[in-house]
């Protein structure tokens, strides 16, 4: 029974939802360059004179969608999370008042053993700094401004990890799905789980095959009722995504199934809207106009331009979700359901992957989410739908100007036959190109005796079936005029699609890129809702995929790389928010750094290699770490400067002094020199004079020595007297004469 209820809800909700999105398609087609063969069949057909050139697209809105598409993936906007459920905020409460706790801990211990070291070291007692409180205060304040929860970083690293997977693919997928809402004024994503449940995949729905039954109450598809999916796919993609869900007997319906061009069957054909008229073509009946040929397609994919109806092996799946309440309780679960063809059913229940708030948890969401780009009147606002006419009027002006040259003649002459001179030649042709080659030469020949028509003088006055410049010029004007109506639509005004250059009117190139910005707000605002809600459904999921945490790594610029780890505790079990700066004011503020960064280049406030890195830079978040890492190698640098230039004058003033204390040394030198040059001089004095003493104490000695020498001879001849004597006692010489 249950089983019964589950089918009945899908081929109800498909029933409800499920139509041909006729404008949406051909929006695809004007998107693409494809226009119905026979809109302006009637212009193109031979009356009689024929039509020399055939009504081609030049394609006129597509340039401005890709302007906008460009400039904002150009953009890479910085998600902030921020995190929203009670729970959280409060440990996020504690944990900054822990933090705080603990730096001014270390500041006071740090301080204290300062403090201690030193009173020990000088033998003083330690006092207390008037200025700590001040200091304290000043840690308090640097922590709570500078504080990042741990909730936080978990959510962003996770969501940088997003951003740049490959298997994600998310630049490529928002490229896709940004274009979708501009071109047809919807744009569907889904986020699901990968084929093992280990990780997040983002597919982008095709808005030709989405059905959403739209709450009013809400902007965003995912607070809808239910929604269908239509896929088409062969029997083996069939069978390798669902065989563990099909029994028996729906594998074998599904072998049994057989390509036919009826539309009813699973299977689908595409029928021609070409030219080609034939018994039994699809294309009878056709109506002309803005909407000719979209009747006969059924809205299934295919190649447009085949000339016959073409059988294939796909088959429709329509993968199906709703929304169903507990009477009792009042809780909210989303159910799932897949048709295959007509007869295969697979009833999954309520879902496995549902995201529940902590502080709703009664409440679910659909995983099919976007929005519609909405007008007054409550449609989806598609640029390509309501620029239909002018792509039209343009084509049709450029066909007028280039038939209108084409159908172009030149400057004639008038030549009567008969009096054309038979003396030029036999055949008509033979005289006819000979008269000619005379006249070019300057010659033209006549002869007045020849039989013929009275000759006159404005007998051969010429023609000019030449297109004035006045008529080209005319159609030109026009197609700019289209031109300038399409951006004043689209809000990308020529100034931004680069037509004009820097040469002309550098002021009123500044002012249009101003209000061409201020126009295309709106677009961007949009888009940068999409970008949030992409990144915090696949948040959300990632609660779910990683419950036990997730490790990864994280490019942060062309050298660095972080690896991180998200603890399933600051993320399973919280509730966040993402926020973005708004796309238009974060382009101008890069644009404005970069202007400035030549400025700071003139300063000689950057260097080459971070010059490079601020003008290459993709995101404002890059932009500003790259500036203030600048302004803060430059500071230190000034610093550093300034203290070796203070170190350099203290240098200097040592370096007087010590030439000032050089200089009285070097008075001193010369005062010792002198001093000692006079010390030798009386040295040389003393020196001479000794000599003079020694060399009259060496004449004294000398003297002594010889009266000596007198006295010892003397002495020896009384010794020898007393000899002869005989008397001992007489001591005196006696004297012999």
């Amino acid at each position: 029974m249950v089983i019964e209820k589950e089918v009945s809800k899908i081929n109800e909700t498909i029933g409800a939802l499920v139509y041909d999105k006729i404008a949406i398609r051909k929006a695809y087609n004007y998107y693409h360059a494809h226009r119905d063969a026979d809109q302006f069949k009637h212009l193109e057909l031979n009356y009689g004179i024929g039509t020399p050139t055939s009504i081609n697209f030049t394609p006129l809105i597509k340039k401005h969608i890709d302007v906008l598409i460009g400039e904002y993936l150009g953009l890479n906007q910085d998600l902030k999370v921020s995190c929203k459920d009670t729970a959280t905020v409060s440990n996020i409460l504690r944990e900054k008042q822990l933090k705080i706790n603990e730096a001014v801990y270390q500041y006071l211990e740090s301080y204290l053993r300062n403090n201690i070291i030193a009173a020990i070291l000088n033998d003083k007692e330690v006092v207390t700094d008037p200025f700590i409180e001040n200091e304290i205060k000043r840690v308090q304040e640097a922590v709570d401004q500078s504080f990042v929860s741990e909730y936080e970083i978990a959510a962003q690293n996770i969501l940088e990890y997003i951003r740049q997977s490959r298997n994600i693919d998310l630049k490529r997928k928002m490229h896709e799905l940004l274009t979708d809402l501009l071109v047809s004024g919807t744009c569907y994503y889904r986020v699901k789980p990968t084929e093992n449940n280990s990780s997040i995949n983002l597919e982008i729905l095709n808005p030709l095959d989405t059905f959403v039954e739209r709450n009013p109450n809400s902007p965003y598809l995912a607070d809808s009722r239910r929604a269908v999916i239509r896929r088409w796919m062969t029997k083996e993609n069939i069978l390798n995504e669902f065989r563990s869900e099909l029994t028996a007997e729906a594998v074998k319906k599904l072998k049994d199934i057989k390509a036919s061009t009826d539309s009813s069957s699973p299977t689908y054909i595409i029928r021609y809207t070409g030219p080609k008229e034939s018994v039994g073509n699809v294309r009878t009946n056709l109506h002309t106009g803005i909407l000719g040929g979209l009747e006969a397609h059924p809205g299934w994919p295919g190649d447009y331009n085949s000339i016959e109806p073409i059988k294939t092996n796909l088959i429709p799946v329509y993968e199906v979700e709703w929304i169903e309440v507990d009477y009792k309780t009042g809780k909210l679960d989303r159910h799932e359901g897949i048709k295959i063809g007509d007869e295969i059913y697979i009833t999954r229940g309520v879902s496995k992957y549902i995201v529940r708030s902590v502080d709703y948890p009664s409440r679910c969401r659909l995983s099919v989410n976007g929005m519609f780009f909405l007008d007054k009147n409550g449609d989806p606002y598609s640029l390509i739908i309501n620029t239909m006419d002018l792509q039209d009027k343009y084509d049709l002006l450029i066909f007028y100007r280039d038939n209108l040259i084409a159908s172009s003649g030149t400057v004639g002459d008038w030549v009567d036959l008969p009096l054309i001179p038979a003396v030029l030649g036999e055949e008509l042709a033979d005289r006819l190109q000979k008269w000619q080659a005379y006249k070019k030469q300057g010659l033209g020949i006549l002869d007045s005796s020849q039989e013929g028509a009275e000759i006159t003088n404005t007998m051969f006055n010429g023609y000019d079936d030449t297109v004035k410049a006045q008529s080209i010029q005319a159609i030109q004007l026009a197609i700019q005029a289209v031109e300038m109506q399409a951006s004043s639509i689209t809000g990308v005004l020529p100034e931004r699609l680069a037509q004009y250059e820097q040469r002309d009117a550098v002021s009123n190139v500044q002012l249009g890129v101003k209000m061409s910005g201020l126009l295309t707000k709106q677009y961007f605002e949009a888009m940068d809702i999409m970008y949030k809600e992409a990144n915090y459904d696949m948040l959300n999921l990632a609660k779910l995929v990683f419950p036990n945490g997730l490790q990864g790594t994280i490019i942060l610029g062309n050298k660095y790389a972080k690896i991180f780890s998200a603890l399933p505790e600051h993320y399973t079990v919280t509730d966040f928010d993402i926020h973005i700066e708004d796309s238009s004011k974060s382009f101008k503020d890069m644009e404005t750094v970069k202007a400035l960064n030549i400025e700071l280049i003139k300063a000689g406030m950057s260097d080459p290699e971070m010059a490079v890195n601020i003008a290459v830079a993709n995101s404002m978040t890059e932009l500003k770490r790259y500036v203030d890492k600048a302004m803060s190698i430059k500071k230190n640098e000034n610093n550093t400067i300034s203290q070796m230039q203070q170190q350099l004058q203290q240098y200097q003033q040592t370096t007087q002094e010590l030439q000032k204390q050089n200089q009285d040394l070097q008075n001193q030198l010369t005062e010792v020199q002198n001093q000692l040059q006079h010390n030798n001089q009386s040295k040389l004095l003393l020196e001479q004079q000794k000599l003079i003493i020694e060399k009259e104490k060496v004449q004294n000695q000398k003297e002594y020595n010889d009266k000596l020498i007198d006295a010892k001879q003397q002495q020896v001849q009384a010794q020898i007297a007393e000899v002869f004597d005989s008397n001992p006692y007489n001591d005196k010489i006696k004297q012999v004469v």
